[in-house]
């Protein structure tokens, strides 16, 4: 599977990718980060973002996609999703101009063909924000990024097949993950990903739109889900619109 770990700063998507790596240790993960090409090229970032910077980062996430398009099992910590929801953010501040704006949204639709399972870290304000020298830590910044992420599932999980914003025959799967514990982020991905690192099967896929009553069983299994009524139904609700 080509997974990738998104959302709004702060939220430990580093950190599931290391443990990801520990539980499917058949994965792997790119070395060089979209950080790497904020440091190298001294780039101004986030709130104080610009056109270069992101479609400098655009440009690295999209080839790393491609570049490792045929692995079997990899693994990235963000995506050009990421990138869309940033300059999003850009255009509505007027730091990025409408032109830069239909590119990267062009760009970004076209790439997640490259992958098959978004994982959404969904933004939980008992994490605290860590300043790590590159991280934009203003609650106010992080918060309004993550409901940009939520639109954007909005229009997958809603409109998918009339958005601007995907392909749907090219579309992965994105996943919500709402919670802050590793160990059950682990578990949910778990759903999803079994022991061998593959899509959970059950004859054909759990993620095939004839199988949601399977799908919803499964989860429903779990007592860990018992309580998650409304995600049952979002995520069926969502797999009804996409094709792995």
């Amino acid at each position: 599977m080509r997974i990738a770990i998104v959302g709004t700063a702060g939220q430990g998507k580093t950190t599931l990718v290391k443990h990801f790596l520990k539980k499917w240790n058949m994965y792997k993960t790119p070395v060089k980060t979209y950080r790497d090409i904020i440091e190298e090229n001294n780039l101004s970032h986030s709130s104080s973002t610009t056109a270069e910077t992101q479609l400098l980062i655009l440009d690295f996430m999209t080839q790393t996609l491609e570049e490792h398009k045929d692995e079997k099992h990899i693994i990235h910590d963000r995506c050009p999703l990421d990138n869309l929801a940033y300059s999003l953010h850009a255009a509505e501040k007027d730091l990025i101009s409408e032109e830069v704006l239909g590119i990267t949204v062009d760009i970004v639709r076209r790439s997640l063909k490259n992958l098959d399972i978004i994982f959404w870290l969904k933004y939980d304000p008992a994490i605290k924000i860590v300043n790590d020298g590159t991280r934009d830590t203003n609650l106010n910044y992080i918060q309004e990024i993550d409901d940009i992420f939520a639109g954007l599932y909005e229009q997958y999980s809603d409109h998918l097949g009339n958005t601007p914003f995907f392909i749907a025959e090219d579309c992965p799967a994105i996943i919500p993950v709402d919670m802050t514990n590793l160990d059950d982020r682990i578990a949910w991905i778990g759903e999803f990903i079994d022991q061998k690192g593959n899509l959970v099967e059950t004859g054909e896929s759990v993620l095939d739109p004839k199988n949601l009553e399977t799908m919803e069983q499964m989860l429903k299994d779990q007592g860990l889900w018992i309580e998650k009524d409304a995600q049952y139904k979002n995520l069926t609700d969502q797999i009804k619109n996409f094709k792995i």
